[in-house]
């Protein structure tokens, strides 16, 4: 698989579980959600993301600088849980980090 990404540019992923997990269907979901929750409606220019694109740059990085396979994994998979206006909750509820 040949992953060619905005930021890090092109990648080939031969591995099968990241194949397979980039093809599954909780990842492909990210897809639909913005990376930049909330502030989509107030940022303005061409740099807004989905959290899947954010998700294979993780992975792509993690790739770039050696890391095992088993971090790599756990790069791509880490905003899985995420939804929509996900960390708008935290504020919400009073758990953002300062």
């Amino acid at each position: 698989m040949t992953i060619n990404h905005p930021l890090y540019g092109r990648f080939n992923i031969t591995e099968p579980v990241l194949i397979d997990l980039i093809n599954s269907p909780a990842l492909r979901r990210l897809k639909r959600i913005s990376q930049h929750g909330c502030w989509q409606f107030y940022r303005f220019g061409p740099e807004k993301f989905n959290r899947f694109e954010h998700s294979l740059g993780v992975l792509l990085l993690l790739r770039k600088f050696g890391a095992p396979i088993e971090e790599q994994i756990a790069g791509l998979l880490h905003d899985v849980s995420h939804t929509a206006f996900s960390h708008v909750g935290d504020r919400l509820f009073g758990r953002e980090l300062t």
